[in-house]
């Protein structure tokens, strides 16, 4: 019996673990597909408790991270077809987490207005863009790991994200005219 105990504490600390380490990344990326905060923390919620069921299923293949984004999308993907996000009305305060402001100088003010409307336009990509932007800028993953996560080729993510980059920059200048 106390190598249940000794075996089930280990896989706390190792949940416990990740989510402190990958809690974040997950959230952002879930976010980026489900454009409401609430439910990207209930997505967040169910891709750790389904790590968690199948760390033993887990080869080592990827890095953890990896491993942990792709059922994020996997998760958003079926929370996407689900009745209920096409029926649900999205409320303008779950458009975006709060954010906390480190101080009120101009500049510091300019240059998050600027960030804000560059993420803006992002989240106006269509999905199969929108994806490898957030994965590579935001959560800083190489082509190959995004590959990994959405199973496709690193050949396709690269176009994606080059397609993606160019329509977000047309966005952009749209803004600006």
């Amino acid at each position: 019996m106390n190598d249940m105990s000794e075996t089930s504490s280990d896989a706390v600390y190792l949940l416990r673990r990740w989510m402190e380490q990958y809690g974040t990344d997950v959230i952002n990326f879930a976010y980026s597909y489900v454009r409401n905060y609430h439910q990207a923390q209930d997505i967040a919620q169910d891709v750790f408790l389904r790590a968690f069921q199948n760390a033993h299923s887990f080869r080592g293949d990827s890095a953890v991270k990896t491993w942990l984004l792709s059922i994020t999308a996997n998760r958003c993907k079926d929370y996407l077809r689900s009745w209920h996000a096409r029926h649900e009305m999205l409320h303008k305060e779950d458009w975006a987490p709060e954010d906390v402001a480190d101080d009120d100088t101009e500049s510091t003010v300019l240059g998050k207005l600027s960030r804000d409307e560059v993420w803006k336009r992002v989240s106006e990509l269509p999905l199969k863009y929108r994806e490898v932007v957030v994965l590579y800028y935001l959560r800083d993953l190489s082509t190959k790991e995004i590959a990994d996560v959405l199973s496709a080729s690193d050949e396709a993510v690269r176009t994606r994200l080059h397609r993606g980059r160019a329509l977000l920059r047309r966005l952009l200048e749209e803004e600006e005219l």
